[in-house]
């Protein structure tokens, strides 16, 4: 008996030991820690975005996006302010999709185009973020206070460019003839 019950425990001893055991690490063969050894994903996975237009080039991050930026501008030609004020219309809201983006003062006109640069403050300036493209589309409303739009469209923004919107009195009339 004695002999069958050390048996049973050398036996159990034998195949604890030989049990396999599970190893964590990354196994995402796209991340720069890439461990083919690796049975699990543990979440230690690091990437890298090797695109020099990207704002995190060769930032080590635990996520496989790399990040674009561009400057936006907004701002009114002297026909569309001086439309505006004859309206009473004293603000105007820039939106992208549903944000605000900012507000203007209806009452303020360029003769001239106005750049990312401009340190003017009446112009509406942000900064348009979006992820794993060179360039993406841009889709924009101009609104008064009273939520009417004036305005509306759809522009291409280039990572690390300028990208200038004039807001005329032709826009104007363009858009309430389509709507």
């Amino acid at each position: 008996m004695k002999k069958v019950i050390f048996v049973t425990i050398l036996t159990a001893l034998i195949f604890s030991a030989c049990k396999e055991t599970e190893t964590g690490g990354c196994i995402d063969a796209s991340a720069i820690n890439y461990e083919s050894w690796a049975d699990y994903d543990d979440g230690s996975c690091l990437y890298q975005c090797d695109d020099p237009y990207a704002t995190n080039y060769n930032v080590t991050t635990n996520y496989p996006i790399c990040e674009y930026e561009a400057d936006v501008v907004f701002y009114l030609d002297v026909p569309a302010a001086v439309y505006f004020t004859n309206e009473g219309i004293p603000f105007l809201d820039v939106y992208v999709g549903n944000d605000l983006a900012g507000t203007m003062p209806a009452n303020v006109g360029f003769t001239s185009t106005v750049l990312c640069d401009d340190l003017d403050p009446e112009p509406v300036h942000f900064i348009y973020l979006w992820e794993n493209e060179l360039s993406t589309t841009l889709t924009w409303t101009v609104r008064d206070l009273a939520g009417f739009i004036w305005y509306s469209g759809t522009d291409i923004v280039v990572a690390n460019n300028c990208l200038s919107l004039q807001l005329t009195m032709k826009k104007i009339k363009e858009y309430q003839n389509s709507h």
